[in-house]
Parts: C-alpha cells; structure tokens; sequence
C-alpha cells in the first residue's frame, strides 16, 4: 500500500533558488536587470566586462547616483525597493525596476559583489552578498570602505554555480555573450542620453562603443552598422493618439531601398521598457512586406509611450511582455502611419531612378508573414492563384507602346501630336500644409481595414465592360466583380496626396510646335456645351493665370502664355487619357473654391485624380480593352496592392459573384 506524503513547506533557501530560476535565466537575464538599474539611477555612462559570455564574469559599472551605505544591508532582500511602496503605484510607475526581487535573485544562484558611492559620501562602500545576506569579509558582515567612483559596481561571477542543471543547460559561451550584446545594443539605441561599451574580459577593443546624445543614426550605425543606418524613415506621431491614451509613438525603421535577408528582431520600447509584442511585430511586417523586393526582412525600432494607468508592466517574470488597453485599435493606426511614410518613399524611388522607356520591372510583394501552424484546407479551399506571384506575361509588357494609358482614337490629333514625359531630379519637399495634414488624416479615419486587405492580396483576371467599368478580380477562394473606376478614382486621389508637391512631370508637346498646347484650342470645344452665358476663354485663362504659381510649385501643372505645358506625373509607365484635358482644364478654372485652402487644395487633387481615370469604351473594340488589361494587370493594380488605404465607402463598388466552396457544391470537383 502506497504511503500518503504529506504537505511539507519549503525551506526558504530552495524557494528563493525557485524564485531566483525564474527571474535570472541566463547572464543576459542579469544584465538586462542591472542596466535598467543603472538607467534608473541616472547613469550617462555604463560599462560592460564579461568573461566566458558573462557565466564566469559579468561586470556592469556606471556613474549614477549610487547606493546609500545605509540601503546595503537590505540591498539583496527580495522585495526591497525604492520604486513604489503600495501596489497602487503600479499603475503610475515610470521606471523600469520595480519589485526589488533582481538583486536578490542573483545572489541566490552566483557570487556577487557591490563598490558603490554617492555623491555626499567621501568614500565608496563594499559588500559582499549570498543567499541575499551580506557576508563576511575582514571578519565582519558589514559593507566596508574602498575606493571607488561616485556610481556603482556590480560584480556577478559563477552563474548557476550551485544550480548544474541551470549551468548546463546554458549556450555556448559565445552564443551568450552574443545575447549580451544584442541586449546592450538595443538599450544604446533607445536611450539617447547614456553612452554604453561593452568588451571581453582581456581584449584590449570594445566590440560596442557609443557616446552620450548621439543622433539615433548614429546609434543604429553603432550597433547594426551603416547598412541599416543609410536606409532609415522616421515614423514620429509627436501628438500620439490621445483618444488611446498613446502620448508618442517614434521610431526609425527601414525604407524599401534596404536590402537584407536575415530577420532582424524588432527593438520595441513601451514607456521606456524593452519588451516583445508579437501582435505588434507580425502587424508591421506585414504592413512593410508590400514595400519589400520577396524574401527580404526589414528592420524596425519603435518607442510607444502610453498613459501609464492604461499599461500594465507586471505581467511576466522577466518583465518581457506588457499588456495595454485598445492593443489593436493603436497597433492598426501606427501601421497606417508606417505605410503612409513608406509610400512616400516608395513612389519617390520609382520616379527618382527611372524614366519612360525603362522597362525593367520588380516585383515588390511579399506574402504576409507564415504562420507556425496551419489548418489543412480542402480541394475546395485552395486559392489556386496566388497574388505576389508573376504572370509571364507582366515580362512581355511594354510600357513605352503608344496606347500606354490612354484612348488613342479619341485624343484630338490635331492638337496633340506627341506625348512625353521627364523626371526633374529633386529632394522630396515636405509641404507641411496643415490642410494637406488634415486631408491625410482624414482619409485614414476613413480606412476600412477590411477592404484594405482584400486589395493588398487580390489577382487580376479582367474587363467584364469597358463601359461600365467592371473588372473581376480574385481574392482568396473569392471572385470579385469591382468598379474600377470608382476604384482607381480613389487610388489617384490618394497617391497624389500623398506625393502632394512631389510628382514627376509629363510634357506636352502639340503639333507642328516646339512645345506647350493652346488653352484657347482645347476649350473651343466646350464653348456651347459647357460655359455659362456669362463666360469667356479669357475668363478661364485668367483664372489659371492668376493661380499659375500655386500650380507649378504644388502640382506639377504649368501655364504660360495662354498654353499648358505640363501635367503632374502620378505613375511610372502609364499617362492619363488626353482627351480628358479639355474638361480637365475647365473644371481647375471653374470648379475650385480659391478662397478656402483646404477646399481649393482637396479640389485640384480630386480633378487630377479624375483626369487619370481610364475612359470608358464600347465592348466591341478589342484593341482598346487589350490595351486597358495590360496597364491595370501589369501597372494599376499593383499600385493597389502596395498603397491603398480603401475607403469604408467602397463596400459598394465590390460584389462578390462566385466562390470555390460554392461551386464546389454545384459541380462537385475543382
């Protein structure tokens, strides 16, 4: 007969060994623990020693405030601290420690050592500690004079020494101290007012080495090097999301000219504390993986700082993880701001590298991170296209042929002959129009995360009526029937918002003239249709006269001498419909509100938008619908897939006329 062991309470030595085991899984564990430490004291400088990747030796030195030789005795009790005295200031806590159980933890499970001074003392103290007791030394259990620097010394030999399960089951050492200098590297980045170095014990050369107040590209470039350094974008949400309860968001991450492929762990700081967040991290690749050539990783730094009632930082052992409220609705807006940022980038590379008759092409999509586990999908849940991939066909697409983008047979001839277009070499210019601000925020409260995803991960199959504008499109197991002119119309509007003051040029040229085409030629067509009784051509000219300035300067759109010389350039390898210049001209004259900014500005990007819609046409030419499937398969929608935010009015513009698990259940097989 089995005995019945009864219940027995620990010896206090075996849980604080427990306890320490949790907190203190390898050096690094340490390191991390007495950093923040040494941050939270006020260091400028803290310095680094390790031996055999910190297991034999871990030395951290800095210059804060140090230790008050009263403190010492109690220094390695668990639970001791000087960060909060009653739990409700938990949720007021801005500093990185806050349980006072590190201290302790090490002295469980290695040897450790404290040289400290502050500044009132005229000398520094030492202490001895084990088991979270001060031990002797000199004979007595007392912290004893030294000399020493104001700051402190903490000194950790023989990890694990009296844990050999813990010891062998550690890394190389190496492998550790690689840990080590990763973490290092990662608190150098963010914390721009101390200077860190790190060095092997006996090497004469740092292998990190940075300064106080150092530009954050500098810091990158200390700790990553100056390929990840020469590539940065700055996301800065000064005002944060105060709705949230976000006060900040910064951060540097990569722009789409980085090229890399080995994943770089992001380096996340929520209220100054280092943490992972796999929701935030798989949100930000897979919003940076439509920039980036396939296969290619990005990197990403990123600071939150949140109303402190609304994180709670005392959720994990190692204080690793953190928990905030309205996770989602503020990783989605700081993902829409990386997008935003990175489609400035995006288009600037397009139209500062290539010209018309460049015909090389790259395909810049990446599919959304993998998932570790998926469902097996049945024969009727298989998406049989995939949406990053290349038809041959996109390789045989020419964009220099003379239909690129426009209705050939309706342009009228006789004023324009030939059609080019240039990219003047410049520096992006942020015009930071509160209006143009405004206009942008606007379209992102307006974003459907629903929609928006469809179109990132759609294929292209083809016109159903040129007339009506409706093509299909497959998402997922799904076939799509959308509006495409509807679509596009929001697509233009967007990317010249976003590129607002930013856009290539197209020249235009009219027959048997050097340059420019006549205004007063283009608008006598609309004399009887479209002008009020009260309007003159002169009229228009001099209201595109008066405004010429704020056109060229803003939107690419010159005017002079009573001729339109050039358009605004919003896409490589596709130009509006010119036929489409008449009314287009007409509309910027009589049409816009030049006495209201925003108005006037938000009316000129919608007429350029509509300007680049593709025209509709009968069914019955076979030319042009060929023509009209090339652009929007191989140019237009790709241009979907990587920059659009879809509006929540879309929903109407989508209907959805077949799916594989339907069909399925009609014929049986797929």
């Amino acid at each position: 007969m089995a005995t019945i062991s009864r219940i027995k309470a620990l010896d206090p030595t075996v849980i604080n060994r427990i306890a320490a085991g949790e907190i203190i899984i390898a050096p690094v564990n340490a390191l991390k623990e007495l950093l923040e430490n040494s941050i939270d004291a006020g260091s400028t400088i803290i310095e680094i020693l390790a031996k055999d990747g910190g297991i034999k030796l871990l030395q951290i030195t800095d210059n804060g405030s140090g230790i008050d030789e009263n403190d010492l005795p109690i220094l390695c009790h668990r639970f001791t601290t000087s960060k909060l005295t009653k739990f409700e200031d938990l949720t007021s806590i801005e500093t990185y420690g806050f349980r006072g159980e590190a201290l302790a933890s090490i002295s469980h499970i290695a040897h450790l050592s404290v040289l400290t001074r502050t500044r009132k003392s005229s000398c520094g103290w030492k202490a001895i500690y084990s088991d979270g007791e001060l031990t002797q030394q000199n004979g007595s259990n007392d912290p004893i004079p030294a000399a020493g620097k104001i700051g402190t010394t903490f000194t950790i030999e023989d990890f694990f020494y009296n844990v050999p399960s813990r010891l062998r089951a550690l890394k190389t050492a190496n492998d550790e101290f690689t840990k080590i200098l990763d973490v290092i590297g990662r608190y150098a980045i963010h914390c721009n007012n101390v200077g860190f170095s790190c060095k092997k014990f006996g090497d004469s050369h740092y292998l990190l080495n940075t300064r106080p107040n150092l530009p954050i590209q500098e810091r990158i470039r200390a700790v990553f090097g100056s390929s990840i350094s020469n590539d940065l974008v700055q996301i800065d949400i000064e005002n944060g999301f105060n709705d949230l309860g976000v006060k900040r968001v910064y951060g540097q991450v990569t722009s789409p000219n980085f090229n890399n492929k080995k994943p770089i762990q992001p380096v996340f700081f929520i209220n100054n504390r280092l943490v992972s967040n796999d929701t935030l991290r798989r949100a930000l690749l897979s919003s940076m993986n439509r920039f980036l050539p396939k296969g290619h990783k990005p990197f990403i730094y990123l600071s939150l700082s949140i109303d402190p009632r609304n994180l709670d930082v005392n959720v994990h052992p190692t204080k690793r993880e953190v928990k905030f409220l309205n996770e989602d609705e503020i990783i989605d807006r700081i993902c829409l701001k990386v997008i935003e940022e990175l489609s400035k980038i995006d288009s600037s590379r397009n139209f500062s590298t290539q010209t018309l008759k460049d015909t090389d092409r790259k395909n810049l999509q990446e599919s959304d991170s993998s998932q570790a586990y998926k469902k097996p999908k049945y024969d009727y849940n298989l998406v049989r296209v995939d949406s990053q991939q290349s038809k041959i066909t996109s390789y045989l697409f020419k964009p220099e042929m003379d239909s690129q983008g426009m209705d050939t047979s309706k342009l009228s001839s006789t004023l324009i002959q030939a059609k080019e277009y240039t990219v003047v070499p410049k520096e992006t210019v942020d015009h930071n129009l509160q209006s143009i601000i405004d206009l942008r925020e606007e379209v992102k409260q307006n974003t459907s995360k629903k929609l928006t995803n469809i179109f990132t991960n759609i294929s292209y199959i083809g016109i159903v009526d040129p007339r009506r504008r409706l093509c299909s499109v497959q998402h997922d197991v799904k076939l799509l029937l959308i509006d495409y002119g509807a679509i596009l119309n929001e697509l233009f509007y967007q990317i010249a918002l976003w590129n607002f003051g930013n856009y290539g040029i197209l020249i235009l040229k009219a027959e048997a003239e050097s340059s420019s085409v006549s205004i007063e030629k283009l608008l006598l067509p609309l004399y009887n249709s479209e002008f009020n009784p009260n309007q003159t051509i002169q009229d228009i000219q001099s209201t595109l006269e008066e405004n010429s300035e704020m056109f060229e300067e803003y939107f690419s759109l010159k005017f002079e001498n009573g001729t339109i010389c050039q358009l605004p350039l919003l896409i490589k390898n596709y130009t509006p419909p010119l036929s489409k210049l008449s009314i287009f001209i007409y509309n910027l004259a009589t049409k816009i509100n030049y006495n209201d900014e925003k108005e006037c500005l938000k009316g000129i990007l919608k007429h350029i938008a509509l300007l680049y819609v593709p025209l509709s046409f009968g069914a019955s030419d076979e030319f042009q619908t060929d023509t009209l499937n090339e652009i929007l398969e191989n140019v237009l929608v790709p241009h979907l897939r990587k920059n659009f935010l879809a509006p929540i009015g879309l929903n109407s513009d989508i209907v959805e006329i077949a799916n594989l698990p339907g069909l399925y259940k009609v014929f049986e097989r797929c």
